[in-house]
């Protein structure tokens, strides 16, 4: 169980971008999950792999791995050693991983409703930003074309449901309100 509740980034449905006073509350995941948090911590830089300070903030469980890989890629664009189009290739790549991840590792979603929960906010958040990203749905076509990413979005959904009834306490709540928010509007766009 590795959702940190206590947040102050929160969701704007104006805008893809995190914001610190209006909109639904985001939790993050782990070390790595969520906008703008890296390393434990909101603003933090990522860490090469291998260093003292990815060693003191490894990544929680595999899906907190993704977002480790996802996270070094905007980091080195921070850096100016990546460009944005190896940002567009992080984000196909986080979405890809994931989906994978549900597929493939069941027992990890089983035992823990928060990592299915926040997977499926996850990938819907990232669908969401290639939508909205000016070039990136266009350059994505052929590596993550519209079938494929209605198919993320589709299971997505499902995860996020089935991990919201699972997650114990009042917490989630305002990820459901996210996810109506989301779908508002977004879902046309995903789910065509």
């Amino acid at each position: 169980m590795y959702i940190n509740w206590d947040v102050t980034i929160r969701f704007d449905p104006n805008s893809v971008l995190p914001s610190t006073e209006h909109g639904i509350p985001v939790p993050s995941y782990g070390n790595y999950g969520g906008p703008n948090y890296s390393a434990g911590e909101e603003g933090g830089r990522t860490p090469e792999f291998g260093t003292a300070d990815y060693l003191a903030h490894p990544p929680k469980d595999d899906l907190d791995q993704l977002f480790y890989a996802h996270d070094l890629v905007y980091q080195h664009l921070r850096d100016g050693t990546a460009t944005a189009l190896q940002t567009f290739d992080a984000d196909a790549k986080l979405l890809e991983g994931m989906y994978a991840l549900t597929q493939s590792e069941p027992a990890l979603f089983a035992n823990d409703p928060e990592a299915l929960l926040y997977e499926g906010f996850a990938t819907l958040g990232i669908l969401g930003k290639i939508e909205t990203t000016p070039g990136e749905s266009e350059y994505l076509q052929t590596t993550l074309p519209p079938a494929e990413q209605q198919l993320f979005a589709a299971a997505a959904i499902q995860s996020f449901e089935t991990g919201l009834t699972e997650t114990p306490g009042n917490e989630s709540r305002s990820l459901h309100g996210a996810l109506h928010v989301f779908e508002a509007h977004f879902g046309d766009l995903l789910l065509a």
